[in-house]
């Protein structure tokens, strides 16, 4: 008999639940650092992170911290096998034993009340301000796979905007034109931008996305350090197509802590939805 093998359990997001607990297949690795690993599993790009780590929308979360990581020595470009509720790695199977629901922005409703009066709903979002298909792809074009890393700063800022369009029921343009140009950013910043399209995202930035549509001040202050904190400048990038997309959608003096938008090094901040 060989050696046996480590099992690690881990709980899937129902994003990618089909993808772990379907046939066994080739995947591939896209990137790997201590608080994740990054698969290309039959064209879909499945994290796999630690419990110090962002729970993206469609991961598979382990309650190991990144310190004890499985995934060491694997590199991009390395081969894996993924099905029937295994990740199987060299030396190790992470196993799916539970399945987990990403968060997703809530839709703004007739009857949902805000600390401001004047609150636009989605419903009295003029077709003025709803994003042409011109407008929506000249926004898309000016920053899809924008600056350096596994998540550009212009994706980040992109989701933010998604995110934000998807509440108020108008993200259907700015949508279409970033799925056409997915291939213009790397997979794993795909697959994000994919999720977010939806209205998936991790639960902090879902927190600061729910909390600005609200025009909820205090829960904004809340929930805002927390997305600051992800990356170098991820979540400071994703706030600034956070606060571009309602700036576009409501009066300025509505947004709360986000009208002051934090600095970012990209230099990519969209202004409305044609990232002039």
């Amino acid at each position: 008999m060989g050696p046996s093998r480590q099992r690690v359990p881990g709980a899937v997001s129902a994003l990618s639940a089909d993808l772990v607990r379907g046939p066994l297949v080739r995947a591939t690795v896209l990137g790997s650092h201590a608080p994740g690993l990054y698969l290309d599993v039959a064209g879909a790009v499945v994290p796999v992170v630690t419990a110090d780590a962002v729970p993206l929308a469609t991961a598979v979360r382990l309650a190991v911290a990144s310190a004890v990581a499985p995934w060491r020595g694997l590199a991009a470009g390395d081969a894996v096998l993924v099905g029937e509720g295994l990740i199987r790695l060299p030396g190790c199977d992470i196993a799916a034993v539970r399945t987990w629901r990403p968060a997703r922005v809530r839709p703004v409703t007739h009857d949902q009340h805000s600390l401001h009066s004047s609150h636009v709903h989605s419903s009295h979002v003029h077709s003025s301000d709803r994003p042409t298909r011109a407008q929506a792809e000249r926004c898309v074009a000016a920053l899809i796979g924008r600056g350096p890393g596994l998540t550009p700063a212009g994706d980040d800022a992109l989701a933010g905007i998604l995110l934000v369009a998807h509440a108020h029921g108008v993200a259907g343009e700015v949508a279409e034109a970033v799925r056409a140009l997915l291939t213009s950013t790397t997979a794993v910043s795909a697959a994000l931008l994919h999720a977010a399209a939806d209205g998936y995202a991790a639960a902090t930035v879902v927190a600061l996305v729910d909390a600005a549509v609200a025009g909820d001040p205090a829960a904004v202050a809340r929930a805002l350090p927390a997305v600051l904190a992800i990356g170098h400048t991820s979540g400071a990038d994703l706030v600034i197509g956070v606060s571009a997309a309602l700036r576009h959608l409501r009066p300025l003096r509505q947004l709360g802590h986000l009208g002051q938008t934090p600095t970012s090094t990209s230099h990519t901040t969209p202004t409305g939805w044609s990232a002039a």
